[in-house]
């Protein structure tokens, strides 16, 4: 298994958000007040002193960053005094990628061609990460598969929640190097996660290995292959007895009655019995 190491970037983060912010304190005459650096997990106190923010020993210039940002809603890392946009394109893959502002304050999403990877519509991303982990029972000395890392919300969750091991597995190393710059992410630094396709992954694990799975997969037209019965087998065999599965499904636009219970069928077929639908976590629970 090839694991990556993950070593976030203590970067300062800059949204529209963050700027609007700073621009209403100087209309008040306000020189000196506190911001958040890191989209809401600390607070600091900042001067400008002509038209440049002194943040610890970096400066941001409030003009410069309304004229590049705009009303641009992706997240920007300040180094060397630069604002450089947390978005890119790779030919290879041919997908676009964007960790996505929400708001001054909160988490982040991960957007990959246009489509967000996590739920935004009422809800913010890691709360909707606590929601799905929850749904899987208490983790208590659990030891957790996460299957899909992206912005690591949810293994940093199960951690959270007193999980004594998690592995997460991501496909895409896109993902995780921009996963580094977030700082709602900071805490996959204490998850093992590996590289590589989790169908052939999780063939390299022993049989009643983990306490509980997390599968929140792409939309089915994306990834079938992680909503077969195949695959539900493999999950089914690494899986302890008495071992809980939570399967996020949620709302595909087109033939949704015909994909839940599709998948629950399948999950039946594989093994796995109680399987409930969680309407709030839009997915599945179910049982070895």
């Amino acid at each position: 298994m090839k694991e990556y190491l993950f070593k976030p970037k203590e970067v300062i983060v800059v949204t529209k958000h963050l700027v609007k912010y700073i621009e209403e304190n100087l209309r008040k005459d306000t020189s000196c007040f506190k911001i958040t650096p890191d989209l809401g997990i600390t607070y600091i106190n900042v001067c400008v002193v002509n038209g440049k923010l002194r943040i610890d020993s970096t400066f941001l210039d409030v003009e410069l960053a309304k004229n590049v940002i705009g009303d641009d809603n992706s997240v920007y890392a300040l180094v060397n005094d630069e604002l450089l946009p947390l978005k890119f394109y790779d030919r290879n893959k041919r997908r676009f990628y964007k960790l996505r502002s929400l708001g001054m304050e909160k988490p982040p999403t991960l957007e990959i061609n246009g489509i967000h990877m996590h739920r935004i519509e009422g809800i913010d991303p890691l709360s909707d990460a606590y929601i799905k982990v929850k749904s899987v029972g208490p983790l208590v000395n659990g030891y957790v598969l996460d299957i899909g890392t992206g912005l690591g919300y949810t293994a940093i969750t199960a951690m959270r929640l007193g999980a004594r091991e998690v592995i997460s597995v991501e496909i895409d190393e896109n993902v995780l190097d921009i996963a580094t710059f977030n700082p709602w992410s900071r805490q996959l630094a204490n998850v093992r996660i590996i590289l590589g396709d989790i169908t052939e992954v999780i063939q390299e694990f022993s049989d009643n290995t983990f306490t509980h799975v997390i599968h929140d997969p792409p939309r089915f037209e994306l990834a079938g292959e992680l909503y077969s019965y195949d695959f539900y087998r493999e999950i089914y065999r690494v899986l302890k007895p008495g071992g809980k599965l939570f399967h996020y499904v949620g709302k595909p636009k087109q033939r949704r009655a015909n994909i839940i219970k599709g998948v629950k069928e399948r999950l039946r077929r594989a093994g796995f019995t109680r399987i409930i639908w969680i309407e709030k976590a839009l997915g599945f629970k179910a049982i070895k």
